[in-house]
């Protein structure tokens, strides 16, 4: 990955986490989503590049953005509880 593209994750992944934070309803720090975020992109774009789609453009990018780091405070929610 070159620089521009790590900032460009980096970036996304917090804003991932921030709207993730609101669609899960995780009432657990904001800093601790935004971290989650970062990872959720991570995570996010590695799974779908893994299913063999394509994250050419900003908006697969974000989608795919947002769904990991969802996926995880989803995933945090549950641990949380029990």
């Amino acid at each position: 990955m070159t620089s521009s593209s790590l900032f460009l994750v980096a970036v996304v992944g917090l804003l991932a986490g921030a709207l993730a934070r609101g669609v899960v309803g995780w009432r657990g720090s904001r800093f601790a989503s935004l971290v989650v975020g970062l990872a959720g992109a991570v995570l996010g774009a590695t799974a779908a590049s893994a299913l063999g789609l394509s994250l050419n453009g900003l908006p697969a990018f974000v989608a795919a953005a947002l769904a990991g780091a969802a996926a995880l405070l989803s995933m945090m929610t549950l641990v949380q509880r029990r």
